[in-house]
C-alpha cells in the first residue's frame, strides 16, 4: 500500500476530522494517563503500512509528553497538550470516522488527525527539540 497524503482523504473526511480535531479543547489526567499506559499499543498501530510514517512523530510526542507530565518541561500550551493527547486517543481508539479493521482504508482518517495534529504542534514541537538537550540526562 502507499503512504497516506493529504490527497487520500475527501472533502466530507477533512471536515470531519477537523471538527474532531478542534475538539480537543481539553483534556483530563485519565485521557493523560489512558495514553501514556497505553504508548506500546499505539505504537504498535502506527507501525502499520498506513501510519508508518508517523511513527517517529509518535515515539517523540510520547518523549514530550512524559518530560511534561513529570514536570521536567513546561514551556509547552494546554491547547497543544490537548491536541497530542486527543489524537493519540483517536489512534487508539478502533471506533472513529473510518473503523480501523476495514481492510486499506481503515486507518485513513487516523491519518489525517496526526497530519493535523503535527502541522497544530509544530511551532511548540520544534522548541521542544531547542530545549530537549536538558532532558537526556
Amino acid at each position: 500500500m502507499k503512504d497516506f497524503n493529504q490527497n487520500d482523504i475527501d472533502e466530507n473526511m477533512e471536515e470531519k476530522v477537523g471538527k474532531k480535531f478542534e475538539s480537543f479543547d481539553s483534556y483530563t489526567e485519565d485521557d493523560a494517563h489512558k495514553v501514556m499506559d497505553n504508548q506500546e499499543k499505539i505504537e504498535k498501530i502506527a507501525s502499520n503500512e498506513t501510519l508508518h510514517k508517523y511513527l517517529n512523530d509518535i515515539k517523540f510526542y510520547f518523549q514530550m509528553l512524559g518530560n511534561v507530565f513529570t514536570g521536567k518541561y513546561k514551556k509547552v500550551p494546554v491547547g497543544t497538550i490537548a491536541a497530542i493527547v486527543g489524537t493519540l486517543l483517536y489512534v487508539l481508539s478502533p471506533i472513529d470516522f473510518i473503523p480501523d479493521f476495514m481492510p486499506v482504508v481503515g486507518y485513513l482518517d487516523d491519518a489525517a488527525m496526526l497530519a493535523v495534529c503535527l502541522n497544530f504542534t509544530r511551532f511548540d514541537v520544534e522548541e521542544y527539540k531547542k530545549s530537549r538537550k536538558q532532558f537526556s540526562a
